[in-house]
């Protein structure tokens, strides 16, 4: 046997049985001493194994490629040749399935998700420093990098028919993914010591050649795909003159200072229009902060409504109640679930009263709240809010009929409009009686817990009513938990816990009066700095007091993907971000201390062996050591049943304990690390999947914990589902898979990121013309036709936000700005220029769960203490930081297209003025606003404004000049995903290796496509 044919059989095996990436290393080792091979015949043995799996994803096969260039048996250089040469961007027609050529008995294998993967491990070492380490090796990378190039834009070319229907490299995101991939690894290489060398030695003068032909080649797509990386290379094809075979002759200097003195000319020369704050801006706002989780922050919403209608408060109160109205109408129409309507009710009912009526407060005026009121409810559409008598005289649409109703209740119970005007603003009498006694009083709700802590258990369920009071019970909640948390009141503390990790509608609204910091701060520094002492009485009370704590803190985090700064902390110590970080990932027993050991030893003999679980089991391990040993427990008792030496029927009694109360909150770890193990087995899944349909679908369980039950479900079933449906196209035979997809089905709502149903994607991304990017043109349009009579009472055009945030993930924020842009120049040059310009200026400004953290950061009064949290990090690049690269272009845009460039400018001018921190306005004194707001973000009973402090900007001066520093360090970003931090299923934290993930969007097509998941690797401990 050759040595080709074992090292073959012996890949074949570690794919075959998961070998994780130590003990690769050590049997490549043994197995190098005995069948020496070079490295290119090592390279293609390794990537033609991967034919024999017949999967279109694997992790460990770069994986493994990565180990073997740190053992130093391959170079990258090698690497890079040898993936090319398999690499499937050679095939004409690119199917993301095994495809069978007739008549050949070789079969060719969707390679584009392994080639990225392994393109970015070379960003790593390149960025690192690690390689290149010689002049020559340089070269040999330049050269790889080349030959990739000009193999992507040859299959760019291929992919466009003549007419240009087929938009090529763009139609698929794996193929976008390399192509950025592959320029971050040139421009990364570009910056080493040695790689400068060989750019400006003139021996090299024929590499420079190539290196430009295919730059040249290169940089228009660049164009269409990410703006920020065409623009380092831009630079560097100058710096070295890399043009190919006709290198370009540098201009004269004083022309490009002549270039300049035009440029500024022309911007000056740029007039605005009117001022038009259309009917669908703010509509577009609410939306935003409503989507997916509810981004409300009282600073952040009166800075924008200030710059908006500057001191016009009347026409600011009435817009805003007639956009929140029509955000509710808009719902309606669309069909959207009903805890989305739930929630757009109680921003309408709850919110905006109370946020009105700490404005009215400090206002040095009257204002007119009937007349403002009047005029927002006469524009409303009454086939979505009938009055009484319209109901029986119009197919009106009655589900929505007493909205108006609640929401002049609330306003009269905020003493904002007399009870009498109700009926005058109804034009009838009321259809129900609603209490109107004026607001609950958080301080008064805080003395009563503390003197009957069940009256906080029925506060909780008062969140979810519409009366207007849900501002004052969260308030008067949240400071009631912080106070336990600083007094270690724990039994208190959990049956608050308990009672809002089982109404997630109550998050909700809690997310409308305080930030995810504020909430989840406290009792993540509880749960770190707990407390344990063996000697401490019972153990199984205090399991179930940190067991409740930490489930309402997951329940947060899974249900809205909490990034690090969210929670408000940073360091490595901290026990909640490990795990959240790496709780569902088992580790290896020669890893544990021998603490762990005795601990896991404890618990395996407590579950399987002994009649039950012990005080001594418990006692000798604290809730923290157990939460971090979960998903090895699982790992080793499972391993041990599928290797004949435990029982099933023993392995299922045992693990039904953590069904117990006071342990269910761990069975989040272990669901989340169990559909990891069935989705990684190549082998025969019975025995896990027999596990989890135990687990998740329990023959017996107590009343007590049926709730915690469904609670953790919710949190899980999501990415078991994706897990799951991969199975089982693997194994379309399997019967036992369905029964666990039926039970997780009624939990699949739980998760509110904003994220769009598959439905939504398919109709957005077949829209002809363009797709995703045309869809999104085509609502901007429908958008501007509709605020075109906005005094009509007519529905708003139906409309989600999650379609722009689609599009920003999905494509990027530079390819969704230049669709804006093409669509407000369309609209200026057909007489709609003034009313679009609104729109995408809102559309730039709106909030996004991705960067709401850094915007939060900017606005408070509060400086962040980088001591104790991580500060927020923005994974992607944004709307507005795009739109500062593309103003920093308007010499050249100005050139070539001057009628672009002057919209360019006015977009540029009406964000910075919409963002700008305001200033002191007439007849409102804002900083007694900021001392009266009893909305609480800033602390209790404080509202968080602080206009001297606050940013305002959504773009930095920095962002440009992170450009250069983000593109060195791309490659090192994108080992840890895309908000620089570890994955647990579908939760992103940040990690504390002080990397700069900041704005570029160069990586965004890379870590976000669809289908992609090339971050969800599962040997975990050989990424990190």
């Amino acid at each position: 046997m050759t040595s080709s044919e074992q090292w073959g059989i012996f890949l074949h095996r570690c794919l075959l049985h998961r070998i994780d990436a130590a003990e690769f290393k050590s049997l490549s080792r043994l197995l190098l001493q005995r069948c020496p091979i070079t490295e290119a015949l090592l390279l293609d043995v390794l990537l033609e194994t991967r034919l024999s799996t017949g999967i279109k994803w694997d992790p460990l096969l770069p994986l493994y490629i990565d180990c073997l260039c740190k053992m130093g048996l391959v170079q990258t250089s090698t690497v890079l040749k040898a993936l090319l040469k398999h690499s499937s961007i050679h095939d004409k027609n690119q199917s993301s399935s095994v495809e069978v050529y007739p008549g050949k008995k070789s079969r060719s294998c969707y390679t584009l998700m392994t080639d990225i993967r392994v393109v970015q491990d070379a960003m790593l070492s390149v960025s690192t420093g690690s390689v290149p380490k010689s002049f020559s090796e340089a070269i040999s990378i330049f050269t790889a990098i080349i030959d990739w190039i000009q193999a992507v834009v040859a299959w760019n070319s291929s992919h466009i028919d003549s007419g240009h229907q087929n938009p090529g490299l763009i139609s698929s995101p794996d193929a976008v993914s390399l192509f950025e991939s592959l320029g971050i690894l040139l421009a990364a290489l570009s910056g080493t010591t040695k790689g400068l060398e060989v750019l400006s030695a003139d021996s090299q003068e024929a590499l420079k050649v190539k290196l430009g032909q295919a730059l040249s080649a290169y940089l228009p797509i660049c164009v269409e795909v990410s703006l920020p990386l065409r623009n380092r290379l831009d630079s560097l094809q100058k710096e070295f003159n890399l043009y190919g075979e006709t290198p370009a002759k540098p201009l004269d200097v004083s022309m490009m200072e002549g270039v300049n003195v035009n440029a500024l000319q022309f911007e000056a020369s740029v007039m605005d229009g009117p001022m038009i704050n259309s009917r669908a801006g703010l509509f577009v706002y609410i939306n935003a902060m409503l989507v997916g989780r509810p981004l409300v922050d009282d600073s952040m919403l009166l800075n924008y409504l200030s710059n908006r209608y500057g001191g016009h408060y009347e026409v600011l109160i009435e817009e805003t109640i007639t956009a929140a109205f029509d955000v509710l109408s808009n719902a309606s129409y669309r069909s959207e679930s009903n805890r989305s309507m739930f929630l757009f009710r109680s921003f309408l009912v709850n919110k905006l009263p109370a946020f009105f009526a700490a404005m009215l407060a400090a206002s040095m005026v009257t204002l007119p709240m009937e007349l403002c009121i009047s005029h927002a409810l006469g524009r409303l559409d009454p086939n979505t809010f009938p009055s009484f008598s319209q109901m029986f005289t119009m197919q009106s649409n009655t589900a929505l009929s007493d909205v108006r109703q609640e929401f002049l209740f609330a306003c009269a119970s905020h003493k904002l409009i007399p009870e009498s005007s109700i009926e005058r603003l109804l034009g009838e009498n009321p259809m129900q009686t609603l209490p109107v006694g004026g607001p609950y009083n958080k301080d008064d709700l805080v003395n009563q817990i503390n003197a009957n802590p069940e009256r906080a258990e029925h506060l909780i369920g008062e969140i979810e009513s519409m009366e207007g009071n849900a501002g004052a019970i969260v308030g008067a909640i949240i400071e009631v938990m912080h106070n336990l948390c600083n007094q270690k009141e724990t039994m208190t503390l959990k049956n608050i816990c308990n009672s809002l990790s089982r109404r997630p509608q109550a998050m909700d609204v809690i997310l409308l009066f305080r930030s995810t910091k504020q909430v989840l701060q406290p009792l993540c520094s509880l749960l770190d700095a707990w407390h344990w002492d063996e000697d401490q009485g019972e153990s199984q009370p205090v399991y179930d007091e940190f067991g409740s704590i930490l489930l309402l803190v997951l329940a947060f985090t899974y249900r809205y993907g909490l990034r690090a700064h969210d929670l408000g902390l940073g360091g490595s110590n901290s026990f909640v971000l490990q795990i959240l970080g790496g709780g569902s990932c088992s580790q290896k027993l020669d890893s544990l201390s021998d603490k762990q050991n005795k601990n896991l030893g404890g618990w395996i003999t407590a579950l399987f062996i002994a009649e039950g679980i012990s005080e001594e089991t418990m006692s000798a391990c604290s809730p923290q050591e157990f939460y971090l040993l979960v998903a090895t427990l699982f790992s080793q008792s499972l391993g041990a049943c599928e290797a004949g030496k435990l029982e099933f029927d023993t392995l299922k009694g045992g693990s039904e304990y953590l069904l117990e109360p006071f342990l269910l909150p761990s069975l989040v770890l272990a669901l989340n690390w169990l559909g990891n193990h069935i989705w990684e087995t190549e082998g025969d899944p019975s025995i896990p999947l027999k596990a989890l349909h135990s687990l998740i679908n329990p023959t017996s369980i107590s009343g007590e914990a049926k709730e915690i039950h469904r609670t953790v479900l919710n949190m899980t079933a999501r990415r078991l589902e994706e897990q799951l449906k991969d199975v089982r196209a693997r194994h379309p035979s399997r019967t036992d898979i369905k029964p666990i997809l039926d039970a997780l089905e009624p939990c699949l709502s739980f998760e509110r990121s904003g994220s769009c149903h598959r439905s939504e994607l398919d109709s957005w991304t077949s829209h002809s013309p363009g797709g995703l990017l045309g869809s999104i043109r085509s609502a901007f349009q429908s958008l501007v036709l509709w605020s075109a009579s906005p005094h009509v009472s007519v529905a708003p055009h139906s409309y989600t936000h999650r379609q722009l945030v689609t599009g920003v993930l999905l494509l990027g924020a530079t390819r969704v700005l230049g669709a804006l842009v093409e669509e407000l120049k369309l609209q200026t040059e057909t007489g709609s220029g003034d009313i679009a310009l609104d729109i995408a200026a809102t559309l730039i400004c709106a909030p996004m769960a991705e960067y709401f953290a850094i915007d939060q950061n900017n606005h408070s009064h509060q400086p962040l203490d980088p001591t104790k949290e991580s500060f927020p990090r923005c994974p992607i690049l944004t709307l507005r930081s795009a739109l500062n690269l593309l103003h920093d272009n308007i010499p050249k845009i100005s050139e070539k297209d001057p009628s672009r460039a002057e919209v360019i400018v006015r977009l540029y001018r009406r964000v910075n003025a919409l963002m700008t921190p305001p200033a002191q306005v007439p007849n409102l004194d804002m900083n007694n606003i900021i001392q009266h707001m009893q909305l609480g973000v800033g602390g209790p009973g404080q509202m968080d404004l602080d206009p001297q402090g606050a940013s305002g900007h959504g773009v930095t001066d920095d962002d440009a000049a992170n450009l250069n520093r983000m593109l060195d360090n791309a490659a090192a970003a994108a080992v840890v995903g895309m908000d620089g931090g570890q994955t647990m299923g579908g939760i992103g934290l940040e990690s504390s290796s002080g990397l700069d993930t900041s704005i570029d969007d160069v990586l965004n097509a890379a870590d976000m496509a669809v289908g992609n998941p090339e971050f969800l690797d599962l040997d975990m401990e050989g990424l990190f």
